[in-house]
């Protein structure tokens, strides 16, 4: 397996860019909401996607905008969970917008809760409760944790967790990168304790997020195309070492930034001319 570990270069366009359009925002913050706004659409999507190749991006953009068919039941009961739990993960999206601006910390109902929100109607009984039998994650050699010691696990890491995101301070070009270690850190936590019977994906990618929006930065949008190499880094990973999903995170990263600067471009040429 491999997986994809940006040039010099580019880590430093990632950077610029980076603090460009964090400058831009700030100018602009009307323009900020609507970026996020996008990355937020984008980002339930694809995050959805990646957990269920059966309902492909197109029709997954028709449910996020509640268009076509008004009941979705009436095409099929997966597609009808399908519509809750993306429309779930818009709302749930929203709600950690709100959580990082009041700087609220990691902690084991801030998790039940953002689980709760995605999949409280398409799976009410399993819904913002952790899993109650041991498995084993399709693909990985990786085994996680007994259902029995979720609760301690987490709890142990969120402080640490908290403790470093705490320390980051105002975000600078010397600790930008301690930010999405952070961020690759929680994603990988949670992937590897599995700690729902289902939706451990889309968790994890929140948690990682959440950790990057609580220092003020736009989302990581992971594209479906990069699945593979996605899963790949995760899979490389260990306890201790989750360099390989740190530098699948940059490169999305940058990609994610890219998406979102000429939006940026737009708005200042109109506010220039």
């Amino acid at each position: 397996m491999s997986y994809i570990v940006l040039t010099s270069r580019e880590r430093e366009e990632l950077v610029e860019t980076f603090f460009r359009l964090k400058e831009m925002g700030e100018r602009n913050p009307i323009a900020r909401m609507e970026a996020m706004t996008a990355l937020r659409c984008l980002k339930a999507v694809h995050s959805n996607a990646i957990e269920d190749k059966r309902v492909d991006r197109i029709f997954l953009q028709v449910l996020l905008h509640n268009a076509g068919v008004s009941d979705k039941s009436l095409i099929s009961k997966h597609y009808s969970n399908a519509s809750n739990e993306l429309r779930g993960q818009e709302k749930m999206l929203r709600r950690l917008e709100e959580k990082a601006v009041k700087g609220e910390e990691f902690s084991i109902s801030f998790l039940l809760e953002i689980h709760s929100t995605i999949f409280k109607e398409s799976m009410p009984e399993a819904s913002g409760k952790f899993r109650q039998d041991e498995v084993r994650i399709k693909k990985m050699k990786h085994r996680p944790p007994h259902y029995s010691k979720i609760v301690e696990i987490l709890y142990q890491k969120f402080q640490g967790i908290n403790e470093q995101i705490l320390s980051i301070g105002p975000i600078t070009r010397s600790n930008f990168f301690d930010v999405l270690r952070i961020s690759a850190e929680v994603h990988y936590l949670i992937a590897s304790v599995h700690p729902f019977e289902d939706g451990n994906g889309r968790i994890a990618r929140a948690a990682g997020d959440y950790a990057m929006l609580i220092q003020g930065f736009y989302y990581d949008v992971i594209m479906t195309d990069y699945r593979d190499l996605y899963l790949d880094s995760l899979e490389e990973c260990t306890a201790i070492d989750v360099a390989p999903l740190l530098r699948f995170l940059e490169y999305s990263y940058l990609e994610t930034l890219k998406r979102i600067s000429g939006f940026f471009q737009l708005v200042e040429r109109i506010d220039g001319s």
